[in-house]
């Protein structure tokens, strides 16, 4: 540490900041300078979202080098070059030495496809210098080809990491762009000034929590209604149900990274989504891929203590979450009816875990109050993001004018659970449970009230998350729990 220091005030001493010079012609590099991400890991999930099989054919291309692969991506996949994430105060700069008359050149590894879709929206650039199909222009060719276009090796060159030091060496001032520290001290080492710093933002522990959306968490308390539902809760061990919510938590979290990945394009066109870290550049692919990784891990290691049924059920979670975000959520009312089964998988998971059975009523009951659920979450998505009359909402399987129609579907549903409910209340099973049964008809108008009441707000679109992560913030769905809680406990 304290070499490194020593090495930052002797580059700074010996290599002091210099003034830009608006003669000297600027060259820019693309991946994670003028924009926060990687253009080839974005079109390389695009692709495998779209055409799997497509991709592993552009894998052949690897071996005429990797710009054929890049060139092969390119031209099947076309980015959304007015929704990337671009680096807003150096783009801002860019601008302004733009208006000065100064030449600015855009150099890139990223195919020749990318970088001029990019140029042509900013219109900032005199040309492109890019990967061509043969050559790619990394390290020494870049510099190769900046001169050669330049016919001068007078330029000043803005990049991200160590892969520009070849290209700094041969310049005459470095921008450092959403670079890790440490790379001032090398390019002060090589003996370059540093003209201009856009620091990188340093990693925050709160762009990783929402990455896996840790507030997500609180619906896999599902895993505890078993527990409690069994009048047996001193009697069991806590333990399996708290493996059981980690396990999933990991995994769910997980599988929220890949489907953020994979919905790139259509977050950045939503108004909240497109903060999320990978949509906003926040987070790399790379670095969402590894955490993904390392969470699937943790998980499986969790449910190794269960037994086979638990880990199937959470094998089974897994697939279907993962259905779900690749092909299930376009497709129309299939999206609701597979939501609804991961919710109930959680109480069924949760009575694996602790060898409970699950009584067919709490499973009727289940599946039609989350299929109620579901539709509000839909609700909320269209009513938030409503596209003109006859288009689809974007990622999504439904019409504007399919409103009225998911809100009575919904409605049918809530409904139904009740019923299951009071059937439940009315039958010979609930006596051997409670001595007061009559007591627990409270719960019919207290969950119609609640199931009406979600409803109606996810209509009006006040629901803006998982209508479950809702409840737990909702002042009056808290209410309701506490309500019921004391009704059932009165019951018995």
């Amino acid at each position: 540490m304290f070499s490194v220091l020593v090495s930052a005030i002797v580059g700074v001493l010996l290599n002091p900041p210099a003034a830009t010079n608006t003669s000297v012609p600027l060259c820019v590099d693309l991946d994670g300078t003028l924009v926060r991400v990687d253009t080839l890991h974005e079109q390389v999930l695009a692709l495998l979202k779209r055409q799997p099989f497509a991709f592993l054919a552009a894998l052949l291309r690897l071996f005429q080098g990797i710009a054929a692969f890049k060139r092969e991506i390119a031209s099947r996949v076309t980015l959304n070059v007015e929704t990337l994430p671009y680096n807003e105060d150096f783009l801002e700069y860019l601008r302004n030495e733009a208006a000065t008359g100064r030449r600015i050149v855009l150099v890139t590894a990223a195919d020749q496809l990318v970088a001029e879709a990019i140029a042509r929206h900013l219109g900032l650039f005199e040309t492109t210098l890019a990967s061509d199909g043969v050559t790619n222009l990394k390290g020494k060719a870049k510099i190769a080809a900046i001169q050669k276009y330049l016919e001068s090796d007078r330029f000043d060159y803005a990049g991200d990491s160590r892969a520009d030091l070849a290209v700094w060496r041969g310049s005459t001032a470095a921008i450092l762009v959403n670079s890790p520290r440490a790379l001032k001290v090398v390019v002060g080492r090589c003996g370059v000034p540093v003209a201009r710093e856009f620091p990188k933002p340093r990693p925050s522990a709160v762009v990783v929590l929402k990455a896996i959306r840790l507030y997500q968490w609180s619906k896999n308390l599902l895993v505890f209604v078993p527990l409690f539902l069994s009048h047996k809760v001193w009697q069991h061990e806590w333990i399996p149900s708290l493996q059981a919510f980690f396990a999933l938590s990991m995994a769910a979290s997980a599988l929220y990274i890949v489907n953020d990945l994979l919905d790139l394009e259509s977050d950045r066109r939503h108004s909240r989504k497109r903060h999320r870290p990978f949509a906003s550049g926040a987070m790399s692919v790379r670095a969402g891929i590894a955490l993904g990784i390392g969470l699937l891990l943790c998980s499986a290691a969790v449910t190794m203590a269960f037994p086979i049924t638990a880990r199937v059920l959470v094998a089974a979670y897994i697939i279907a979450s993962a259905s779900y975000s690749a092909v299930f959520k376009r497709m129309l009312f299939l999206d609701i009816t597979v939501l609804a089964g991961l919710y109930t998988l959680r109480i069924l998971l949760g009575g694996a875990a602790t060898g409970i059975v699950i009584s067919p009523w709490l499973l009727a009951f289940s599946i039609f109050l989350f299929i109620s659920l579901a539709i509000c979450k839909r609700l909320t998505e269209l009513r938030q993001n409503r596209p003109a009359e006859g288009e689809l909402i974007a990622g999504r399987g439904y019409l504007p004018s399919d409103l009225s129609a998911i809100l009575s579907l919904g409605s049918a549903s809530g409904y139904v659970a009740v019923l299951v409910l009071g059937l439940y209340i009315n039958s010979p099973d609930v006596t051997v449970l409670y001595r007061h049964a009559r007591i627990l008809w409270l719960l019919c108008p207290v969950m119609a009230y609640w199931i009406g009441r979600m409803l109606i707000l996810a209509n009006r679109g006040y629901i803006h998350d998982d209508p479950i992560v809702f409840a737990f913030r909702d002042r009056a769905s808290r209410t309701v729990a506490v309500l019921s809680a004391l009704i059932a406990v009165g019951a018995l």
